[in-house]
């Protein structure tokens, strides 16, 4: 959610990765794959394979690209963080997820507060994002929860995620693509209409404000540990995020996705070309 806690968690705790990293997390057997190698972010075509497979697996299409490989190893390397948070999802999947499901949404979104909040659902941002989904005050009223001085339906685990899936919902109908959608949680509907003009997140993001080109590709890298979380050394944490085969994408019959690719001219305008 724009401005979240989970914003500034991410951005901190991703923007300071370096292409000098230290040795990953498990040595090489026959049930495990050492995902990173000493002094670089590259895989080996055992890993690569494995990733690839993983990604087909998904409600959200997961590209492949070396942005969300990156986020891959550097969660790997930050293990603690990540799994106090993965613990705390534990607790909550099992009364969000249901919710998703049963919205027709792909239930890989039930693992977006671990970007927004930690799944803390009491966090509070300094701009004053709160909650689970770190809805902003305006937002969160937008979408019919109630916050005044009384009450503060954000911290209402079930209400926040009912509001989250029709904000989502919106989000996927305007852009027609998960990576915009979710570049408009983070930063809000009306900067990804400006800064990309619904051009393809791949292309555009560079546009974007540091902290949403971090929050796209780090969801996905989530969505990856997640899928088995032991075959990356999280043996401690319980939550997986396995496919049913009756759960499609979410994609609303009015949306049409053409292949489209952005020119900067030198006045800086943007040219947009559809293919």
């Amino acid at each position: 959610m724009r401005r979240g806690i989970g914003t500034v968690i991410i951005c901190a705790f991703l923007c300071s990765c370096t292409q000098a990293v230290k040795q990953a997390v498990m040595p090489k057997s026959a049930d495990t794959i050492q995902l990173v190698k000493k002094g670089s972010f590259s895989f080996s075509e055992e890993e690569e394979k494995f990733i690839a497979s993983e990604a087909k697996n998904f409600g959200i299409p997961v590209p492949d690209r070396e942005e969300i490989k990156k986020y891959i190893s550097y969660f790997l390397e930050n293990k603690p963080y990540l799994e106090k948070t993965l613990k705390r999802a534990e607790y909550y999947l099992p009364i969000i997820k249901p919710i998703i499901e049963k919205s027709g949404l792909p239930s890989e979104l039930s693992l977006l507060p671990v970007i927004e909040s930690g799944f803390n659902p009491l966090a509070v941002s300094r701009s004053g994002a709160a909650g689970l989904w770190q809805f902003i005050p305006s937002t969160a009223r937008r979408y019919g929860l109630r916050v005044d001085d009384q009450v503060d339906e954000r911290f209402d685990v079930i209400k926040s995620t009912q509001a989250a899936i029709r904000y989502l919902k919106d989000l996927y109908s305007m852009f027609g693509s998960w990576e915009l959608a979710l570049a408009g949680y983070n930063c809000g509907e009306s900067c990804v209409k400006v800064r990309t003009a619904g051009v393809d997140f791949w292309i555009t993001k560079d546009m974007l404000p540091v902290e949403t080109r971090n929050y796209v590709p780090a969801f996905f890298a989530v969505l990856l540990l997640m899928r088995d979380p032991a075959k990356y050394g999280l043996s401690s944490v319980e939550v997986t995020l396995a496919k049913r085969d009756d759960d499609p994408a979410y994609i609303p019959k009015r949306v049409e996705k053409h292949r489209e690719k952005i020119v900067i001219l030198e006045n800086g305008a943007k040219l947009i070309i559809k293919e």
